[in-house]
């Protein structure tokens, strides 16, 4: 199978948001309850546009959106404003292929252009291939929440993992929001060969 990343757009809403669907209707790796439809997709792409990425990977053969990827806010106090939250979806006849790698190496890349030094990511505990992936691209143990969440008739405690992404040895430049010529560089590198 061969894909392209390239930045999301509006019109990728409803590809996004039936990836999403199974996540939050029939497990507890989203803590969202109710299934978000193309319209709230549309705009939650827009708003993490504004300041962040969110970017998707495209079957070449389909067109068919295999799975995406996106960084946000970590916390809304200024301080935190080198550090962000990162989330991965991919649908599921492309799982296992080696696809959410692609996407994590690009939106890290893209991430590092915004001037973000730590990626910060919540899992739900007992999700041990979410783990698993973060620990091999170089993700930490960083944390525990116990029982934060109910849902489908159960308390859920979260885990953070995070990852430095830029040194933390002085004061930070500005957050960046990347040029397009800067993003089309990333998506350039990561798209050589991205085949899985």
């Amino acid at each position: 199978m061969a894909f392209r990343i390239r930045v999301a757009t509006v019109d990728d809403a409803a590809q996004v948001a039936a990836i999403y669907e199974p996540y939050v209707r029939d497990t507890c790796i989203s803590f969202e309850t109710e299934v978000p439809d193309a319209a709230e997709f549309a705009r939650r792409i827009a708003n993490t546009l504004a300041r962040f990425s969110f970017i998707v990977a495209e079957d070449t053969d389909t067109g068919a959106i295999a799975g995406y990827a996106y960084n946000h806010a970590f916390r809304s106090r200024p301080a935190y404003d080198w550090a962000s939250e990162i989330s991965i979806y991919i649908a599921e006849p492309y799982q296992g292929c080696g696809l959410g790698s692609a996407l994590l190496s690009t939106l890290e890349e893209l991430m590092r252009l915004q001037g973000i030094h730590m990626a910060e990511s919540c899992i739900t505990e007992g999700n041990e291939a979410s783990v698993a992936f973060h620990e091999r691209h170089g993700y930490r143990l960083c944390g525990r929440q116990e029982s934060c969440g109910f849902k489908l008739g159960r308390w859920l405690s979260v885990l953070w993992l995070e990852k430095q992404l830029l040194p933390c040895d002085e004061a930070p430049a500005a957050h960046h929001v990347p040029t397009d010529s800067e993003v089309q560089a990333v998506l350039e590198r990561a798209n050589t060969g991205v085949s899985v």
